[in-house]
């Protein structure tokens, strides 16, 4: 892989990060993602590409993270199917990682451009597309998975519905800022998107992770939960509304992995929309592991279940 200052190869506040995962799912000579920018519309998108030696010839993945995160801190999960022969791709979305955005972010660019991906993906064989996604990035996959046939599963660690007060109310930072954040990003709207705020005022990043020095890391990644935010992202991710709501959802399966530990969105914040689900679903929680799920034995339960869900699915192929 070639070196520069674009590549997490190089990216000191990376390697830091990456010393508090399991060893078993860190990044190594053997185990690693090829790197590459991706143009997409106006914005060039940061890649991290597992290939194995011997892929998986059914199935392969993408790999979605949530808002304060990028596509680099979900390589455990990229590196636990790696090993198992699956192929991934994992983006860094717009406003987020080494990808470059040329205009305010909505959430919409997000679903668009996992849509696109999706799309990309599917041309270039016959492999059949699974979605991954942690944290904000599993209603991210759920809203994808609304929209294009060519998503065969999705995998997630979250479906918490930012359209309810609930949801806005245990997301936010605080109470008050969850109360009068959705009205007033709605009303000023003209004003205020193209005004960009640290997420770590807005959100509970203190609770990203288990680890108090894991956590204080991660707020000082500029590039993830220490990096800025626009408003306009916040403003449509609060009015997020699905292709189908989930009563009449039948497009495909759904694997959800819950950790136990999770402060940002536990179980009581997602319970209610995916027990809505009319598909075939599974739940498994994880032990020990905080809204990022990288804590064995958590981790290693995720590996397990997404490995036998995986084989089940390719039965279906």
């Amino acid at each position: 892989m070639k070196k520069s200052e674009d590549t997490y190869l190089n990216y000191r506040d990376w390697r830091e990060l990456e010393a508090y995962f399991p060893a078993d799912y860190r990044i190594d000579d053997e185990f690693f993602p090829d790197e590459y920018f991706l143009k997409w519309n106006d914005s060039n998108i940061h890649i991290d590409h597992y290939i194995p030696k011997k892929r998986n010839e059914k199935i392969k993945l993408i790999l979605v993270h949530g808002g304060g995160g990028n596509g680099r801190l979900l390589s455990p999960i990229g590196i636990a199917l790696l090993k198992l022969g699956f192929e991934c791709i994992a983006p860094d979305l717009p406003g987020f990682g080494l990808s470059r955005e040329s205009s305010p972010t909505s959430y919409s660019t997000w679903v668009s451009l996992i849509n696109h991906l999706v799309d990309v993906e599917s041309k270039k064989d016959n492999r059949k597309i699974v979605l991954c996604g942690i944290s904000l990035g599993g209603m991210l996959c759920y809203h994808v998975a609304c929209e294009n046939k060519s998503v065969f599963a999705i995998m997630v660690s979250s479906l918490a519905d930012t359209r309810t007060h609930e949801v806005q109310q245990q997301l936010s930072k605080n109470k008050l800022l969850g109360k009068v954040s959705p009205s007033f990003l709605n009303f000023s709207k003209s004003i205020t998107d193209s005004i960009k705020v640290p997420i770590k005022h807005t959100t509970k990043m203190w609770a990203m992770a288990n680890d108090p020095s894991f956590v204080k890391k991660l707020k000082q990644d500029k590039i993830g939960s220490g990096s800025w935010v626009y408003l306009k992202f916040l403003r449509t991710l609060l009015n997020a509304q699905p292709a189908v709501e989930p009563e009449e959802f039948d497009g495909c399966s759904v694997l959800f992995f819950q950790p136990e530990d999770d402060n940002i969105i536990p179980w009581e914040i997602s319970a209610p929309f995916y027990e809505k689900l009319n598909c075939d679903k599974k739940v498994v929680f994880l032990k020990g592991c905080g809204h990022i799920p990288m804590e064995e034995p958590g981790i290693n339960q995720l590996k397990d279940a997404a490995e036998l869900f995986l084989n089940q699915l390719q039965k279906k192929v």
